[in-house]
């Protein structure tokens, strides 16, 4: 038996039950386009007004001396309409007919709402979970899916507007940011790729904040005052369940990474006990893993900064979820922690180009944010079992550390890559002090009191190759004057820069120099 919403309370429907008709053109042209606003309030003549649980419009009627009806709205400003009674009857008895007919109407849609929604309940009850949602579809004659506040799809009924196999969509979080709380009800979604079904978001809000969506394959102007009422009822049901649901998968994440955090940090005995662990959660640890960490340069935790990172984790978890089944994400410490299964041990020349592959997906959808909310990823070094993991984890950690101190256009720093700095990082800070004073010690001095910038022209030279020109364009200097810096840092410091064990001294103690702002005061 199929099932429908009752008719919304309108004002053509309306003024079709109390037998009226427009008394002028004016009116006849104006109602084309009024008629199916549906009523919230009527107010008769200022002495009775009834109220609707009802989106709407808000109508005051006036009953004039020649017996005709003039209607105005609240939040309209047009003349008013004017209607003709076929019969004319007193203002009292027209008053009595007006409000009987729209408390039936108004009974009518509660009895349908209330009745329909129960039986939602009723099955969600026995356990048929987010598969109401087929149900729902039927009643409201449009296709509709749900998704969890990690973007997971949790049940699609398509099979109208939309097609059976579930469509790619932009997060929602994106869509309703700049948007007024007031306009967040329901508001307009976007597909990844263009379609011709509309997208409406409806987000259901629990008490730990949304914890998800209804996806409506309809336009938010045509949801009428019923559609909009039924689905609020329905939405405090799946709300319900979403809680549920949430709590379960909560628990789960908790366990999730209690068994992370002991990998990272090398809490486990054997490799026997890691893989036999992560087999409880579907990961395979017999295999080795490449592992990246990633965060956005200069985050501060205590800033609006950290509702962003959390919607950027959603969706990075969304895409690779989809992109990765077997990927492990998880959040560390306003970092994103990635690993990342390979089929079997790759060569080193091979680790960079395999973690651009799969970070693909993460990597585009870094590039639609604005740059300082972009993520940069340190990658450590790959290792033939998982019992090494924890090695690598603080490998990507001291490459992602350090590889801010060059140059950001490359969002992977590998900790392969990062050469002699990657050994003075573990060394004692005021050794390295110690050695960069006792090498660089007179140029430092003479920087601070002149302005060469000798310290950066010779790091631009060595990390040139001692090519002139390379370091010239680096430093945006002419290669006389870059000559001539370099002269005046070589009798300062009293070392000839062409005798390659000087340079090697040189060249570690300015690597010393970069890798001190990274020191806290």
């Amino acid at each position: 038996m199929e099932k429908y919403l009752p008719y919304a309370i309108t004002l053509n429907r309306f003024l079709e039950s109390q037998h009226l008709s427009p008394a002028d053109d004016m009116t006849i042209s104006l109602l084309k386009g009024m008629g199916q606003w549906s009523i919230r309030t009527l107010d008769l003549n200022s002495d009775q007004v009834i109220t609707l649980p009802l989106l709407g419009r808000d109508f005051s009627l006036k009953y004039e001396e020649d017996s005709s009806i003039s209607i105005t709205f609240s939040d309209v400003e047009a003349r008013p309409l004017r209607f003709i009674q076929s019969t004319k009857i007193p203002l009292n008895e027209f008053g009595e007919k007006a409000i009987s007919w729209i408390e039936r109407e108004q009974g009518k849609i509660l009895s349908v709402v209330e009745k329909y929604t129960q039986e939602l309940a009723e099955q969600l009850a026995n356990g048929k979970g987010f598969t109401v949602l087929q149900d729902l579809r039927a009643i409201l004659g449009f296709d509709l899916f749900i998704i969890n506040n990690q973007l997971e799809i949790l049940e699609w009924a398509g099979g109208r507007q939309l097609p059976l196999e579930a469509l790619a969509f932009i997060s929602p979080k994106r869509t309703m940011q700049g948007l007024f709380l007031r306009d967040r009800v329901f508001f307009q979604g976007e597909w990844v790729d263009p379609q011709d079904v509309p997208l409406t978001w409806y987000p259901l809000h629990g008490q730990p904040g949304i914890l998800g969506y209804l996806g409506l394959a309809a336009s938010k102007e045509s949801l009428g005052s019923i559609e909009q009422l039924f689905l609020h009822k329905a939405a405090t049901l799946f709300l319900l369940e979403l809680t549920k649901t949430y709590h379960i998968q909560e628990n789960e994440r908790h366990y999730h990474r209690d068994f992370l955090f002991d990998l990272l940090y090398n809490n486990f005995d054997s490799l026997e006990v890691i893989i036999s662990r992560g087999k409880l959660w579907g990961w395979d640890f017999s295999k080795p893993h490449l592992v990246l960490v990633g965060e956005i340069p200069g985050f501060d935790p205590d800033s609006p900064q950290q509702e962003i990172f959390n919607d950027i984790l959603t969706d990075m978890m969304a895409v690779l979820r989809n992109q990765w089944p077997k990927s492990i994400c998880l959040e560390r410490n306003n970092q994103v922690v990635i690993l990342f299964q390979l089929p079997d041990f790759i060569p080193s020349t091979l680790w960079v180009e395999q973690a651009k592959t799969l970070l693909q997906p993460v990597l585009r959808l870094n590039e639609e944010y604005p740059r300082d909310q972009q993520l940069l990823f340190g990658l450590g070094n790959l290792y033939p079992t998982a019992r090494y993991i924890h090695r690598s984890f603080q490998e990507a950690r001291s490459a992602l550390e350090l590889g801010q101190l060059f140059n950001l256009e490359n969002r992977i720093i590998a900790f392969q890559d990062l050469g002699v700095m990657r050994l003075l990082y573990k060394l004692d800070r005021q050794e390295l002090e110690d050695y960069r004073n006792e090498i660089l010690g007179p140029m430092l001095k003479f920087d601070k009191e002149n302005n060469l910038a000798l310290e950066e022209t010779l790091l631009a030279y060595f990390t040139s190759s001692t090519d002139i020109n390379a370091a010239g364009d680096k430093l945006f200097l002419h290669p006389n004057t870059l000559r001539y810096r370099l002269k005046k840092a070589a009798e300062i410091l009293g070392r000839d820069l062409t005798v390659l064990e000087n340079q090697v001294n040189l060249f570690i103690a300015l690597k010393i120099g970069k890798l001190k702002s990274l020191w806290p005061e």
